[in-house]
């Protein structure tokens, strides 16, 4: 066995743990099921040169957990397992060989819609719910009872009086989940990436008001510890829970060949999208239940079921227009206007192109048909075009080299891979100044979004930051569709921005190369706006986060006399520019945190800022001297070595939340 072969094993297993901890406790994966499925059969390729005691303690060994530090957990009266996947008619024919050469006959098979879920189980007592909790480990799992009875999903007493635990998935329905991201989108909140990351979440939160709005549903399937049962088989089961006033999966089928199963399959991969629910394969069982007992299990899944899983969505469609769009900093970025179409859940339209680079790799035509996916489910993405299917007067894209709004030309950032406009008056540049300014994470002046700019400079209203506080509100009331409620709101909110610390207030100016993080790292160093803008570049790198890039910018901004005249206009009109203390207790006293990754119910600014309100303190890296790493959707390297760190508790958002309120 070569040395490079072990490392190859080492680092395939903390990738894997990594993508386990983000799936199952943090439900924010960053790659699709697939491509996860592909590194563990990789592993398991690789691990097959091992003998048995090298193989202990593996992810290819183990079920994922959910479990999050801290949590209520229960011990399972019969372990839950996980189930190994096919993705191949070739895969699936051969289990289903495998099995019937072990059995001596091709046994009856029970074929179910496997549902993208999050798995659940509930334990009955003498007729009544004792307690309901995730898979856990497989070993113990985490109590949920609260809001499984608060979602009136599974019934509170059933008439089987044996001791039984009854499993199944928590899902929520594609158009609720649309909704629900819609509702969380217009609330400037993160959205979540797909239907079982929003299931996922939602069952542990602690707010049952907002969990009950969630419209969560379940299906179940199957039993753990059970006694006294009154049936024999599988699809006798599902039909006995479903009496038992259980919901179960609406189409199943008994097989009795491998061509059966493959033609079920076959229509469901097809018709999948036709559910009001999410599935991402077929799971194929064999019906008896003493057939079952008798194949037992592996370390990991059962030997007596299998999941034919879907491959991942890719769609072709056709690229109708390219726009660029100016940012607020003056950068242009290319985006895919395409044939409307629906894939993984959701009906995308609209793909970034990034830059001028990936125009020329993908080699862009007008009227091309190109294949797209949502890379790991969650960002459409142009994979290729098809220059075989492109008209023969198609245009080909070029990017611009003048701003295609006020028509300056363009300039390269300093690695050349980003276009900007370098006009500052730029009316493209100036709406999206406005719509940053105002933005959550920023002076969060609600209601004042992209729809309102637009009207209030089409009408001339505004043309500076400093106008929107010197707003004719008897005039906004007039505007169509808008009224004096309307503009009451908006006065209320203008005028609550004004008690936003300098920190927001730096972010909201857009100065380039200063995002929230390092608008909070120069306020807390220098205190006030006088103190930063006397900063000469020595003491500006003086500051965590701030380089050569950074301070170049900072000094540049104020060394225009006209910034300097936009300061004063705004502290004229209220705004603050020192840096004010922001206590409200003790609770996180002591304790060290680090974020990595987006985060759903703030921005990482905010989120820092609330770590210190409650006397705890932000760091900037991973150290023996961290405490807590909380971990966001598409976590970076900090993740991985917080894995390896003695003493670093990984804990989610929501985890967050508790021990602030703790």
């Amino acid at each position: 066995m070569t040395e490079s072969l072990l490392e190859q094993i080492k680092k395939l297993r903390a990738e894997i743990e990594r993508h386990d901890l983000l799936y199952y406790q943090l439900a924010n994966p960053s790659i699709s099921d697939y491509e996860y499925d592909r590194l563990v059969k990789e592993l398991q390729e690789l691990e097959a040169r091992l003998d048995e005691a090298q193989k202990q303690d593996s992810p290819s060994e183990k079920v994922g957990s959910d479990l999050r530090p801290g949590a209520q957990t229960i011990p399972h009266l019969e372990r839950m397992y996980s189930l190994d996947n096919t993705y191949s008619a070739e895969e699936l024919q051969s289990w289903c060989e495998k099995l019937a050469a072990e059995l001596g006959a091709f046994p009856q098979l029970a074929v179910e819609l496997k549902i993208d879920g999050f798995s659940i189980n509930l334990y009955y007592e003498h007729g009544d719910l004792q307690y309901a909790s995730t898979r856990g480990d497989g070993l113990q799992g985490e109590v949920v009872t609260p809001n499984i009875r608060a979602l009136n999903l599974v019934p509170e007493r059933i008439s089987h009086l044996h001791p039984i635990e009854i499993r199944g998935e928590i899902y929520i329905p594609v158009q609720d989940f649309l909704t629900l991201n819609e509702t969380r989108a217009a609330n400037e909140e993160k959205t979540f990436a797909n239907p079982r990351n929003a299931a996922a979440g939602s069952i542990k939160l602690k707010d049952r008001a907002e969990v009950k709005k969630r419209h969560l549903k379940a299906i179940f399937y199957a039993l753990g510890r059970a006694s006294n049962l009154p049936v024999n088989r599988q699809s006798e089961l599902v039909k006995w829970l479903e009496n038992l006033g259980f919901p179960v999966s609406p189409s199943s089928e008994i097989c009795l060949s491998y061509d059966a199963v493959q033609k079920f399959c076959d229509h469901w991969e097809t018709e999948r999208h036709s559910l009001p629910f999410e599935i991402d394969g077929v799971v194929i069982k064999v019906d008896e239940l003493e057939l079952q007992r008798r194949l037992g299990h592996t370390a990991k899944s059962p030997k007596w079921a299998v999941a034919y899983k879907f491959k991942p969505e890719e769609k072709e469609t056709r690229l109708l227009d390219v726009q660029f769009q100016v940012g607020r900093t003056g950068a242009v970025t290319p985006v895919a206007i395409l044939e409307p179409v629906y894939i993984s859940g959701s009906t995308v339209s609209r793909a970034t192109l990034h830059n001028e680079g990936e125009i020329r790799r993908l080699d862009i035509h007008l009227g091309d048909s190109v294949r797209l996916i949502k890379s790991g489910e969650i960002i459409p993405k142009i994979l290729e075009t098809l220059p075989q299917k492109r008209p023969a007067d198609a245009a080909e894209v070029e990017f611009p080299k003048n701003c295609p709004v006020c028509q300056s030309h363009l300039e390269r950032d300093l690695d050349g891979a980003i276009s900007y406009c370098p006009n500052a008056s730029c009316p493209a540049q100036l709406q999206k100044r406005l719509e940053h300014f105002a933005s959550r994470n920023a002076m969060d002046i609600q209601g004042l979004g992209e729809s309102l700019v637009a009207r209030l400079l089409e009408h001339g209203y505004v043309s500076t930051l400093p106008d929107i506080y010197s707003l004719d509100y008897e005039k906004l009331a007039q505007l169509d569709r808008f009224g004096a409620k309307s503009a009451e709101n908006l006065k209320a909110a203008i005028e609550a921005s004004k008690e936003r610390n300098f920190d927001r207030v730096l972010f909201a100016l857009g100065i380039r190369h200063v995002g929230s993080v390092t608008a909070l790292r120069l306020a807390e160093h220098f205190q006030n706006v006088d103190a930063l803008a006397g900063a000469d570049m020595e003491a500006l790198a003086q500051v965590q986060d701030v380089g050569e890039i950074v301070a170049s910018s900072l000094a540049a901004w104020f060394a225009n006399p006209a910034n300097r005249e936009l300061i004063e206009a705004l502290r004229a009109v209220g705004l603050s520019f020192g840096q004010l203390s922001q206590r409200v207790s003790t609770t996180l006293e002591g304790k060290t945190f680090l974020i990595t990754g987006s985060l759903a119910s703030a921005s990482r600014t905010e989120m820092e800022d609330r770590i210190r309100a409650h006397g705890g303190r932000v760091v900037s890296g991973v150290s023996a001297k961290l405490n807590y790493l909380v971990v966001g959707e598409k976590p970076g390297s900090k993740l991985a070595k917080a894995q390896k760190t003695p003493g670093v508790q990984i804990i989610s958002e929501e985890q967050l939340w508790e021990l602030m309120e703790s």
